[in-house]
C-alpha cells in the first residue's frame, strides 16, 4: 500500500520530469516530500508567480510536462497569472495546489481552499485547460490520467489539480498512470487544398507566429518558403521562428514591427498563418479594405480561426510540425508554379539620441552571444525593442510574449530554462517595472547554482505606459518612479554578481565579464529615456 503522494511522484518521474518549482507549506507537504523521496529537485521560489513561470520555462525548453506547486489559499491564487500565461503559450505545466482535508470542510481554516473562501478549483479553470478538486483518493487515478493527456494533448497547455491533505496521504492497493503519447495530427484532406490556393495567387505571404517555435517547426518552415519562394514576415511572439538575414525574411509586423512588413500585410492576396491568432499586436496596421481573399490558418485551437479577418479561410487544425511535414513530403509528386521575391532591407535607422540607445544595443547584442544562447524577453517596450531590434540567428531562441503580455514572466522562465538545460547561455532582458515586481527570484537563481544573466533596462519609468499615456491622453499619472530602482544594489543584496552600464563600451564589457564568470549576474542598463518605443500603432480614445 502506497499513498496518493508516492503515486503522484513516481508518475511524474516516469513522465521525465527532473524539477519541480514552487513554495512548500502545510497543506501541499505530503505531496511534496514525496517528490523529493523520489529523485524530483524542488526548487523553491521567492514568489509563487514566479515559480509557475518557472515551471513553463522549463515546459519551453524540454517540450515535456513542467510542474508548479504551492499551498493553499494566497498560495494558489499567486499562481493564477502563471497558469494564464501558460494557456496563452500553449505550455504543458501542471499546476498542483493544496487544500484543507476534506474531513475538515466546513470548519474555517487559514488559506482556506474550499468555497466557504477561495475556491481553486473554480478559480482555476478559466485559467487552464482542466481544473478539478480531488476528493477521494480512489478517483486520483482517473482525475491525473485525464489531466495529462489534456496538459499533453494536441492544444498544449496548463492543467490544476487541487490535492487535499487527507487525499495525499491517503493509502491505495492500486494506481494506474496512462502515459500520454504523441499522435500524429493531420488535416490531410484539407492539406491537399494549399496547392491550388497557392497556385492562384500573386502575392502570398507567410506571417509566422510563435506556435512555429512551440512546435519546434522551423526546419519546416523554411522549407516550405523556400520550396514556394514566398516571403516571410513574424508576429511580436514569432520573433525568432527564422534567422533575422534568411533572403526570405522581411522582418516583424505589427507592435515592435518594421513598416516594410506591414506593407507586405497590406499588399497580400494569401496568407498562410503558422501558429498565431492574429492579435492586434499583429494585425494593428492592417486596413480593413485590404484584407487577403484567402487565409489559411495552422492553428490546433479553433478559437479565433476564420473571426479575425474577412478572407475565405482554409483551417488546417493538428499539429504544425505534422501538417509541414505531411505536406511537404507530398510536394515532389505536384508542379510549383515559379515565383520571383527581392531581398530588401527592411530595417529603418537607428535613433540619435544623447544618451544611450537601447535598440543600439540590441541591434548588436546577438553578436556578443554564443550561437547556442536562448534570450527571454519580458514585457513593456524594452520587450518591442528586442522585437524590432534584436538579430536572432538561431531560430527558436527568442523568447516574447506579447499576447497575454505579464510582466516580470521572463525573470522566471529563463530560471525555469536554465534549469533544465544548464550548459545553455540563457539570458533575460527586463524592464525597471518588471524587475520590481518578481525580481526577488535573483536569490532562487542564486541558491541554486543557475547562472543566468539578466539584463535589467532601467529607464526610471514605467516607459510603455508613459509614453503611450503621454501620446494619447497627454498625461502621465502613475508612470514615473519617485525613487528609482537601483538594480546593481538589489541584485547585489541578493547575492548576484551586478553591473552597471551607461555607454556601449560598459554594456560590452560588463557581458563578456558576464559569461566567463558563469555566476548569476545582473547588468543594470540605464538608457536614455526619452528615446520611443515601436509602440506607437496601438493607441486609445478617452471620451
Amino acid at each position: 500500500m502506497r499513498t496518493v503522494a508516492d503515486y503522484l511522484a513516481e508518475a511524474l518521474r516516469n513522465l521525465g520530469v527532473t524539477h519541480v518549482f514552487g513554495i512548500i507549506g502545510k497543506s501541499i507537504c505530503p505531496a511534496v516530500l514525496k517528490m523529493v523521496d523520489y529523485g524530483l529537485e524542488f526548487i523553491p521560489g521567492r514568489h509563487e508567480s514566479s515559480s509557475g513561470f518557472a515551471a513553463s520555462g522549463y515546459a519551453l525548453q524540454t517540450g515535456k510536462l513542467g510542474v508548479a506547486f504551492a499551498t493553499s489559499g494566497p498560495g494558489g491564487t499567486n499562481l493564477l497569472t502563471a497558469a494564464a500565461h501558460a494557456k496563452a503559450n500553449n505550455l504543458p505545466v501542471l499546476f498542483i495546489t493544496g487544500h484543507q482535508s476534506i474531513q475538515e470542510l466546513g470548519l474555517p481554516q487559514c488559506q482556506d481552499s474550499s468555497s466557504y473562501l477561495a475556491d481553486l478549483a473554480e478559480m482555476f479553470r478559466p485559467a487552464t485547460l482542466f481544473s478539478k478538486l480531488v476528493e477521494r483518493g480512489d478517483h486520483f487515478s482517473t482525475i491525473l490520467n485525464h489531466a495529462l493527456s489534456i496538459a499533453l494533448g494536441p492544444n498544449k497547455g496548463p492543467v490544476h489539480l487541487c490535492l487535499p491533505f487527507d487525499v495525499q496521504t491517503e493509502q491505495l492497493a492500486d494506481f494506474r498512470v496512462v502515459i500520454p503519447e504523441p499522435e500524429p495530427l493531420i488535416s490531410v484532406s484539407n492539406l491537399n487544398r494549399i496547392l491550388p490556393l497557392l497556385q492562384q495567387s500573386s502575392h502570398p505571404l507567410i506571417i509566422a507566429g510563435k506556435g512555429v517555435s512551440r512546435a519546434r517547426a522551423h526546419d519546416e518552415l523554411l522549407h516550405f518558403a523556400e520550396h514556394f519562394n514566398i516571403p516571410v514576415i513574424t508576429s511580436p511572439g514569432g520573433k525568432g521562428a527564422i534567422a533575422w538575414d534568411h533572403p526570405l525574411y522581411h522582418g516583424p509586423c505589427g507592435v515592435g514591427g518594421f513598416p516594410h512588413a506591414d506593407e507586405l500585410l497590406n499588399q497580400s492576396d494569401l496568407y498562410i498563418v503558422l501558429g498565431s491568432r492574429l492579435s492586434d499586436m499583429t494585425i494593428c496596421n492592417l486596413k480593413p479594405a485590404n484584407h487577403p481573399a484567402h487565409l489559411i490558418q495552422f492553428d490546433a485551437d479553433p478559437t479565433f480561426v476564420g473571426k479575425i479577418l474577412n478572407a475565405q479561410t482554409l483551417h488546417i487544425t493538428g499539429d504544425l510540425k505534422d501538417n509541414l511535414q505531411f505536406l511537404l513530403g507530398t510536394l515532389t509528386e505536384r508542379p510549383v508554379v515559379p515565383r520571383e521575391t527581392t531581398t530588401v532591407d527592411y530595417t529603418v535607422p537607428l535613433p540619435d539620441l544623447p544618451h544611450l540607445s537601447l535598440a543600439s544595443i540590441l541591434e548588436e547584442m546577438s553578436e556578443l552571444l554564443p550561437f547556442d544562447h536562448k534570450l527571454f524577453v519580458d514585457d513593456g517596450s524594452h520587450g518591442f525593442h528586442a522585437v524590432q531590434r534584436y538579430k536572432v540567428k538561431k531560430p527558436g531562441s527568442f523568447v516574447f510574449d506579447a499576447y497575454f503580455a505579464c510582466m516580470g514572466n521572463a525573470i522566471g522562465m529563463a530560471i525555469g530554462a536554465k534549469t533544465a538545460a544548464p550548459e545553455e547561455t540563457i539570458v533575460c532582458i527586463t524592464g525597471d517595472g518588471c524587475f520590481m515586481m518578481l525580481g526577488t527570484e535573483i536569490n532562487t537563481a542564486v541558491c541554486n547554482n543557475l547562472p543566468v544573466i539578466f539584463i535589467v533596462v532601467n529607464n526610471k519609468q514605467l516607459d510603455m505606459a508613459l509614453k503611450g499615456m503621454e501620446k494619447t491622453t497627454g498625461r502621465i499619472d502613475g508612470t514615473l518612479f519617485e525613487v528609482p530602482l537601483d538594480a546593481t544594489k538589489f541584485a547585489e543584496s541578493l547575492g548576484a554578481v551586478a553591473f552597471r552600464a551607461e555607454t556601449r563600451a560598459e554594456f560590452i564589457s560588463a557581458l563578456q565579464t558576464a559569461q566567463q564568470l558563469n555566476q548569476v549576474t545582473v547588468i543594470e542598463l540605464l538608457t536614455d529615456r526619452d528615446e520611443i518605443p515601436p509602440t506607437a500603432h496601438r493607441t486609445v480614445t478617452l471620451n
